[in-house]
């Protein structure tokens, strides 16, 4: 009959209806093994048509990326913009964005500018950055450090999205073959010679040119006359105490040791009194009161100094910890403090040396 199974020569099974011939030793183990290839390349597709991870960006934040130049030409600056959108509960740590990796060879970032904080809590912010290879090229990523205090997310890293910028060739298809190999010129036969003599002339007539002035010199020496350098006109404590505090404010030490940040700013201000020989670097906020007169913490004096050097003590020795906005307030105060301290007559203000009786 059509339909029935027959066995052949080699212990083979043959369907006679559907022409089809199956190992019965090898023919299960084929399957398999091609099951298992078939599952493994559907494996590795998957997983390269995964899109990509989402730790960098979390719920509520977006950082957009766009070029401003449509189709930049190879070595162009192009303007990359920037606009960061952060959760309600998030915090920068730094508003400088850096590169999450060192860019190639043929990427070059020349500028990233500060993000400024919009009034719809949107930051923006530029990069100048130029590509030195034509075609569809990767604009690099770039990254913020960040804080979320709800979700106890004491430091995460806030990732750009991803941007491309199509380069333009400077040449067009076709103008290499208009380009010629650059040839050394042909020498004349017999000018080497002539050249190496010439240049042994104009040396040794250096040398003698050299000897003779040297020789006039050390028969008659004569001394130049110098004028007096003036010395360099004293530093005003006013302005030597903002530029520290400057100094201060550019350390960002608040970001990585608010601590330090509080003792360093009092200290600009303890020797700013020590300038005018008040001795304010060995003693405590009580005992400095005592030095000063009444004229020198009357009215606001008084309030912004309880308002620098309470808030440093209560860091110094109550180990409280502000945040970096309080930090950066901290610093204006001082310069309010400073300010209010600069028409002080401190000749008359330092009563008390010792302190009361």
């Amino acid at each position: 009959m059509k339909g029935e199974k027959s066995n052949g020569r080699t212990g083979e099974r043959t369907t006679a209806r559907f022409g089809v011939t199956l190992s019965a030793a090898k023919g299960p183990k084929r399957c398999a093994g091609r099951l298992a290839s078939i599952s493994m390349s559907l494996l590795v597709t998957l997983l390269l048509l995964a899109p990509p991870s989402l730790e960098a960006q979390l719920h509520g934040q977006r950082w957009d990326v766009t070029p401003e130049t449509a189709r930049p030409t190879v070595g162009d600056t192009i303007t990359l913009a920037f606009r960061v959108r952060l959760d309600e509960r998030d915090l920068l740590y730094d508003t400088v964005p850096t590169p999450s990796l060192t860019p190639p060879d043929w990427i070059r970032i020349f500028s990233i500018e500060k993000l400024q904080r919009q009034p719809d809590r949107i930051f923006t912010g530029r990069a100048r950055i130029a590509f030195y290879r034509p075609g569809r090229q990767a604009v690099p990523l770039f990254e913020l450090p960040f804080m979320r205090s709800v979700k106890g997310l004491t430091r995460g890293t806030l990732t750009s999205d991803s941007a491309s910028v199509e380069v333009v060739p400077v040449l067009t298809a076709g103008a290499s073959a208009t380009l010629r190999d650059i040839k050394e010129p042909m020498r004349p036969h017999g000018t080497v010679t002539l050249a190496l003599v010439l240049g042994l002339a104009a040396i040794a007539a250096a040398g003698w040119l050299a000897w003779r002035a040297r020789r006039r010199l050390a028969v008659q020496p004569t001394v130049p006359e110098t004028e007096p350098v003036p010395d360099p006109p004293a530093l005003d404590p006013y302005e030597l105490a903002l530029a520290r505090l400057n100094d201060i404010e550019r350390e960002r030490w608040p970001l990585r040791d608010v601590a330090r940040h509080y003792a360093e700013i009092t200290d600009v201000l303890r020797d700013y009194l020590e300038a005018y020989a008040i001795p304010a670097r060995e003693r405590t906020t009580s005992e400095l009161r005592w030095v000063f007169a009444a004229d020198a913490l009357a009215g606001e004096r008084e309030s912004a100094f309880e308002a620098v050097f309470d808030a440093a003590d209560l860091v110094k020795f109550a180990h409280w910890r502000p945040s970096s906005g309080e930090a950066y307030a901290f610093t204006a105060a001082a310069r309010d403090l400073l300010e209010a301290w600069r028409t002080v007559e401190w000749h008359e203000a330092a009563v008390a040396v010792e302190g009361p009786a």
